[in-house]
Order: structure tokens, then sequence, then C-alpha cells
């Protein structure tokens, strides 16, 4: 260890230091914010806001389109593969939902 100086302890990397995870933080945020208002002022947007029907639609072909990713990935899990081992997971994880809920209403 006499190659190390005293007080290195990350062995030898040479690691960003506090100050610039803050840096990296602070871009992160302002780019984020750049592009919120990039999106809350682009006419799409403002339309799909102004619209209860519309955002209604989109965010039901959203939901649908994940449930067709959870049904395709469940198919690629080989005890979800056939139908009874669908029902008996599907079960499994209804119970623990409801021991779940029952615990958290007392």
């Amino acid at each position: 260890m006499a190659d190390q100086p005293a007080g290195d302890e990350r062995g030898g990397l040479n690691l960003p230091g506090g100050e610039a995870i803050g840096e990296v933080r602070a871009l992160t945020e302002d780019t984020a914010q750049k592009l919120m208002r990039l999106f809350e002022s682009s006419h799409p947007v403002r339309t799909l806001r102004g619209s209860q029907v519309a955002s209604g639609f989109v965010g039901a072909v959203g939901f649908a389109l994940f449930v067709v990713g959870v049904e395709h990935a469940a198919g690629d899990i080989p005890i979800v593969d056939n139908a009874w081992g669908s029902i008996i997971v599907g079960l499994i994880l209804l119970a623990a939902a409801g021991a779940v809920l029952r615990r958290l209403a007392h």
C-alpha cells in the first residue's frame, strides 16, 4: 500500500468529487426545464391539454400498448407461458396485493 498517497482510499481511481456531481445535477435540471418549456409551448401539447377527449384517447392508447407489452413479456417467462401457470401466478399476486392492502388499512 506504499504506492498510494496517504488518505487516498479510492484505489488510485480519479473519481469526480461532490462538486462535479452537483454541477451534473444542475445541468440535468436545467436541461429538463428547457425540454419542459419546449414541449409545453408546442401546438400538439396545447391542443391535447385543451381537449379532454384527445387526452383520454392518448391515455387509453398508451395504457393499451402497456398491457400488450406486459402480455408479450409474460410470454417469455416459462411459468406463465401456459394458462394454468398464469392463473396460479395471478392468484398469488392478487393474494399478496390483498395482504398488503389489508395491512395498510389497519
